[in-house]
């Protein structure tokens, strides 16, 4: 058979410098390292996933390792580590993304800092292996993503892994034959991940970042120790070849661009889903000053995708199904003029002050925008006010190019790291990941996120 897609990807990154990546490349790499670090700092201080955690903390080998979980001074296995922070990264929903559909940053970063504590390295080592990592995370998203979504099935969580055995497999200085048994290992073991984990709110939902993360540590040392898997796993007989199906990407030469540079940050603590009916409040909330207590009814009329997930939550969410649902997220919205992590509590979620809003929303499956990989992602709120006045906008994501400048990214950072570092602090630890590629270790950033206060 000819060279398998993962040994050609590989040949490349094994081979390249940091010095083939241009200005644009490393700009990227440091944005997702933010991105990463604010989510993480959030979840690691508040303690998420206390319990799922303290499961994960059970499996970790006698042996012990020199990683850390964050917040967390003790060291672990770099494969407990990277599955904790990686569970607990994705429980927010305030994950980066590229195309189809993938969250890169998660697996990504969890795994090449845990591979980078145990193992040691340079820092043109964990930009490559990053550079690497989000872009077999995105290739293996666009070639699956069509058959995914026609099976129910939760796209970041099923490739995740790829992403980030590719990271940690480079990090970790394996060759290219043992990269390529380390893709076969893991991809004969990718998670299912039902995307009704999330839609029903189970814990389940929160494995989706981490397992990915921890199947690509143990595919590692797998590989390095000799093991292999098939190399023809996407496309040989017998293969994953049904689910993998599409050539979306092949065209793509590597490097032109690498992927990272698709770079895409979460504006909000919730599914993508939401986002264009959570944008359409905000607007007609800047636009009319709307005051809430004088709502009659709100109409959201979401695509269907949105609308098929809304539905399944149904009125009484939780704290992760809660981020699918247009009713909340859209009350949210217009009352709060915002929407953060904290408006996901329990307290939050059952407060009278949403739920009388809520009750005024219905919610409505607009069939004209299309379903699947390539509907439209819109939304149109109407709501109609006591005293007979109409307000409506229509949000069409595809129309509305939106550039998450820097100072977004550092305005979203801080306010999701205000309270557990100081203003020096958060100043200091940005300006250092935007600045990795000139940074000689991250030492001083490892011991930030180990050191950190629990709120």
């Amino acid at each position: 058979m000819e060279k398998s897609y993962f040994r050609t990807i590989a040949e490349h990154f094994v081979h390249c410098s940091v010095t083939d990546f241009d200005q644009a490349t490393l700009r990227q790499v440091g944005r997702s390292l933010v991105n990463y670090l604010g989510g993480s700092i959030y979840t690691a201080s508040h303690q998420s996933c206390a319990e799922l955690l303290a499961l994960i903390k059970t499996m970790n080998p006698a042996s012990s390792g020199q990683a850390t979980i964050w917040a967390d001074d003790a060291c672990v296995a770099p494969a407990i580590a990277a599955f904790s922070n990686a569970c607990r990264l994705s429980s927010i929903e305030l994950n980066d993304g590229t195309k189809a559909s993938a969250h890169p940053g998660i697996y990504v970063w969890s795994s090449v800092l845990a591979t980078y504590q145990q193992y040691g390295g340079s820092v043109a080592d964990v930009i490559r292996s990053v550079v690497f990592g989000y872009d077999v995370c995105t290739r293996m998203a666009m070639l699956s993503i069509e058959r995914i979504r026609e099976l129910g099935l939760h796209n970041p969580g099923f490739v995740g892994g790829l992403g980030a055995v590719a990271a940690a497999g480079l990090m970790r200085g394996l060759t290219i034959d043992q990269l390529c048994n380390a893709f076969g290992i893991v991809a004969a073991l990718l998670p299912v991940c039902p995307f009704i984990s999330f839609v029903e709110g189970a814990t389940a939902k929160d494995l989706y970042g981490g397992w990915g993360a921890y199947l690509a540590m143990f595919a590692v040392d797998a590989a390095a120790r000799g093991l292999t898997g098939a190399e023809h796993i996407l496309d040989g007989i017998k293969s994953l070849n049904t689910v993998f199906q599409g050539e979306n990407g092949k065209e793509i030469g590597i490097g032109s661009p690498y992927l990272i540079n698709w770079l895409s940050i979460k504006q909000y603590p919730a599914c993508f889903a939401v986002n264009p009916a959570v944008n359409a409040a905000f607007a007609l909330q800047e636009k009319y000053d709307i005051d809430t207590a004088q709502i009659e009814s709100v109409l959201v009329d979401s695509y269907p995708y949105s609308y098929d997930l809304n539905n399944g939550v149904g009125r009484n969410p939780n704290t992760t199904s809660g981020r699918l649902s247009l009713y909340y997220t859209v009350a949210v919205a217009l009352i709060e003029r915002s929407l953060t992590p904290d408006a996901f509590t329990q307290e939050k979620l059952h407060s009278p002050k949403y739920a009388e809003l809520c009750n005024k929303i219905t919610a409505k499956r607009h069939d004209a925008y299309g379903d699947g990989p390539k509907g439209i992602r819109a939304c149109i709120i109407e709501i109609h006010m006591k005293d007979g006045t109409i307000y409506t906008t229509e949000y069409n994501a595809t129309d509305v190019h939106v550039e998450y400048t820097d100072e977004m990214l550092y305005e979203k950072y801080c306010g999701l790291t205000n309270g557990i570092l100081t203003p020096d602090q958060q100043k200091s630890i940005y300006q250092d990941a935007m600045a990795i590629a000139r940074k000689e270790d991250l030492s001083s950033l490892l011991s930030t996120l180990q050191t950190l206060p629990k709120v």
